[in-house]
């Protein structure tokens, strides 16, 4: 079965109410993406596969981008995609996390993801300006509209990194869900009803064996919850020049700072016996959300998103939403590949013990190779085995 094919299928699973032209523009669209075209309009359109000139595949994609129905029914599309991602988890880990869309800092992602296979998949996604970015406001309404999409009776738990503070925590603890996230400079803790102290005295106790304590955080408006103190080994890495020598700037200082620092870990999960071990290994997993917006922007090995110019909020609102298909289908093919035993033949090399390659990144060789047989069972498998693979917190 060719690719085109299996990708019409799985896309009506989320666009089951669509109006067919819209639904077959959408396909067109991601179908170039999947192909291995940049995300920008004109990368787009010249990558759609139809007799039509290349004029007017452009104007079809444009024209996509400003489809207002499109955009009523977007929320509606990850409504469908969370049943095959979230599934029937009741206590999925779920992370969150913002970032750039642009190099002018004009318009940012704020998205929940669930890790997989060392990625990401979108759960949901918005776009935002300047005016909104970080706002509690904006964190609220997006934690509402999450409440939408997830299944009733799921509640998740929330990861997220040090730029989002205790509103955030409240936001989440409004929903009746858990956070776990990174605590750091200005705050101060309290534990066992002691006096307020600065979270750098409890930097210096921190070690390699994850410390668990209840206590609270926000002297102000004091916030009860778990604290977990752990400093895992130095990893030996430097961020270096072109020259080859240590990168001095304040940026880069900032980020070795941030490296360097012990993790205190804020959650509302409850405390037992070996909930610092399992905190921490929740927190690693915040990483995972990095690597899926990588795999979005990268202009070497992603889908090129940082090539284009797109100024207008909702258009890039509908961008952003092709490449999250576009990746969850390409997750789909690298995990029929490597269900069917196909996938080492992209290795550059002979290595047969763990993986070398990202399911993304499989998708990519696989929707480009014309020679591989693909079959709509061993998909349905694919989308089974990723919907069963992001973790789930254990009590």
């Amino acid at each position: 079965m060719k690719v085109t094919t299996i990708l019409k299928k799985t896309l009506t699973f989320v666009t089951p109410n669509m109006h067919t032209y819209r639904r077959n523009s959408l396909i067109a669209a991601v179908a170039s993406l999947t192909s291995g075209a940049a995300a920008t309009v004109t990368t787009i359109g010249r990558g759609i596969s139809c007799n039509a000139k290349e004029k007017h595949k452009i104007k079809r994609v444009d024209r996509l981008l400003s489809n207002a129905n499109l955009a009523r029914e977007s929320l509606g599309i990850y409504t469908e995609l969370a049943k095959y991602t979230v599934g029937t988890k009741k206590r999925p880990i779920i992370l969150v996390d913002w970032s750039d869309l642009d190099e002018y800092k004009r318009h940012f992602l704020l998205r929940a993801s669930l890790p997989s296979h060392s990625r990401s998949i979108c759960v949901y996604e918005e776009v935002h300006s300047i005016k909104t970015k970080e706002k509690p406001a904006t964190h609220a309404l997006f934690l509402k509209k999450l409440a939408q999409i997830l299944p009733r009776d799921c509640k998740p738990i929330i990861v997220t990194d040090a730029g989002f503070k205790t509103p955030w925590f409240r936001s989440v603890l409004a929903q009746g869900w858990d956070f776990v996230g990174r605590t750091r400079l200005p705050n101060f803790y309290s534990v066992d009803g002691e006096s307020w102290q600065c979270i750098t005295h409890l930097y210096k106790k921190a070690t390699q064996h994850a410390q668990a304590f209840v206590g609270h955080i926000a002297r102000r408006n004091p916030l009860k919850c778990q604290l977990v103190l752990y400093k895992q080994k130095a990893k030996g890495r430097k961020s270096l020049n072109r020259s080859g020598k240590p990168k001095q700037s304040k940026h880069a200082k900032v980020h070795i700072k941030s490296a360097r620092d012990p993790w205190l870990i804020s959650s509302s999960l409850p405390y037992s016996r070996n909930s610092a071990t399992k905190l921490v290994k929740i927190y690693q997993l915040r990483m995972q959300i990095e690597e899926g917006f990588r795999d979005m922007k990268s202009r070497r090995f992603g889908q090129g998103f940082s090539y284009n110019k797109t100024t207008v909020q909702n258009r890039l609102s509908l961008l952003v939403l092709l490449t999250t298909l576009a990746h969850w289908f390409l997750m789909i093919l690298g995990m029929t590949a490597k269900l069917d035993n196909k996938h080492r033949q992209y290795q550059a090399n002979s290595l047969k013990t763990g993986n070398i390659l990202s399911l993304h990144f499989i998708g990519q060789r696989v929707a480009a190779d014309k020679g591989i047989k693909l079959y709509m069972r061993s998909c349905l498998n694919a989308i089974k085995q990723l919907q069963n693979a992001g973790p789930e917190y254990d009590y």
